[in-house]
């Protein structure tokens, strides 16, 4: 209850400040927007399609990778805490997007757009210095498709030129406003993506566990698809995730895309655009991870040495477990099979032996969260010509107005 009434303290003088600045936005934007209007209320009609072609960087927020502060940093750091996707974004995977739309101008203010982008995204924990993340040692990369339906809203349209800047007989601007040549849109929409993960092995299995004694893994050192390997035990017994039989995740999720961008008319039927855009999507496997390590035993009996290496259980740095041993009816402790007695521990009856943090049952992944990527895109853009019968509409409604000038 404490933490709530905390939280909710430092983010009350945040939330009262929001209105105001989301008034004096709207304001502006909608006084800019008047101006404008007068002279291009009609105009979109004149060319309402538009082709896009662009091309950016692209990155994810998953399981893998991310920031190297420890969990009990954003707990004393709010600002962290608050702002913690962003310090998660893993700056050194960043890959490329290309992508290409078609946008249709449906009123002045609102374009649909259909939009395809080619990409890759990847995450490694070797990039992290977080202790638990870089010992788990996971990474992936993986190619994602995406086909988006899109709707665009302007909050300001751009404009070209002096035309809306007016000049003196001296030829400076009577009004300049630099602000005023640009466009500003926010946009959402839904999609689909395919997605692949992929990864190459590079684990060590330390032969002083003694769950590693017998195991050989695999020497393949080139890039594994893991879906097929149900690497966290998907559709097998006591699956945590709760597959059916045989089953994995669906290479095919859905994506919510949102985000912003900002115009610059090169010329009436031409410019530029830079946008960024987030995606929220329905699944937790972009980079094959989610839920808790697995028996590597069964893995390997149901999928093969290559499932077994790839799962990551029984690596990384090791730890000693203390038990207590039980008592038989004859008064002879009984230690479990590999174990060493710690007859100076406890009175007799303590055994310890080694482990790692990625035994069967341990977090993998974090199922609460889904994962997401986003985009940042630079674009030129094309506006195409109406037919005929769109210019004898075009001031259907429109009355005539002259405008005097001195």
């Amino acid at each position: 209850m404490n933490y709530i009434l905390k939280t909710y303290n430092y983010l009350t003088p945040l939330w009262r400040r929001i209105p105001f600045i989301l008034i004096f936005i709207g304001f502006y934007f909608n006084i800019l927007g008047q101006h404008r209007s007068y002279y291009d209320k009609y105009e979109y009609r004149k060319k309402r399609h538009e082709i896009n072609f662009g091309i950016g960087a692209s990155g994810c927020l998953t399981d893998l990778g991310g920031a190297d502060f420890d969990p009990a940093v954003y707990e004393e750091d709010r600002g962290k805490k608050f702002f913690r996707s962003f310090y998660d974004v893993d700056m050194a995977k960043t890959r490329y997007v290309l992508n290409a739309s078609y946008l249709y101008h449906w009123k002045r203010k609102i374009n649909f757009r259909a939009n395809l982008a080619l990409s890759s995204v990847s995450a490694d924990d070797a990039e992290t210095a977080e202790f638990y993340r870089n010992n788990r040692d996971l990474h992936f990369k993986s190619p994602i498709f995406e086909v988006s339906a899109i709707t665009e809203f302007y909050l300001a349209k751009p404009t070209t030129g002096t035309k809306y800047n007016l000049r003196n007989v001296n030829h400076k601007k009577i009004a300049p406003n630099y602000l005023s040549h640009l466009g500003f849109y926010v946009f959402g929409g839904i999609g689909g993506f395919y997605f692949n993960p992929t990864a190459i092995h590079r684990f060590y299995y330390d032969p002083t566990v003694v769950q590693n004694t017998n195991f050989s893994p695999t020497s393949y050192n080139k890039k594994i698809k893991l879906r097929e390997l149900h690497t966290e035990g998907q559709g097998m017994e006591d699956d945590p995730a709760g597959f059916a039989r045989g089953k994995t995740y669906k290479p095919i999720s859905i994506c919510i895309p949102i985000g912003f961008g900002i115009e610059k008319a090169i010329s009436n039927d031409l410019g530029l655009k830079l946008e960024g855009g987030f995606r929220y999507t329905f699944t937790d496997y972009l980079d094959d991870v989610s839920q808790n390590y697995y028996d590597r035993t069964a893995l390997e009996a149901e999928y093969g040495v290559m499932a077994a290496s790839m799962s990551g259980t029984w690596t990384g740095s090791t730890w000693t477990y203390y038990g207590m041993a039980e008592m038989d009816n004859i008064g002879n402790w009984i230690y479990p099979q590999n174990t060493t007695p710690e007859p100076l521990i406890g009175g007799g009856n303590v055994y310890s032996y080694q482990t790692t943090y990625t035994v069967p049952g341990y977090q993998r992944g974090n199922p609460e969260n889904n994962d997401s990527y986003f985009f940042v895109v630079m674009s030129i853009y094309k506006k195409l010509e109406s037919k005929t019968k769109a210019f004898r509409t075009i001031n259907m409604h429109q009355k005539r107005k002259i405008k005097a000038s001195f």
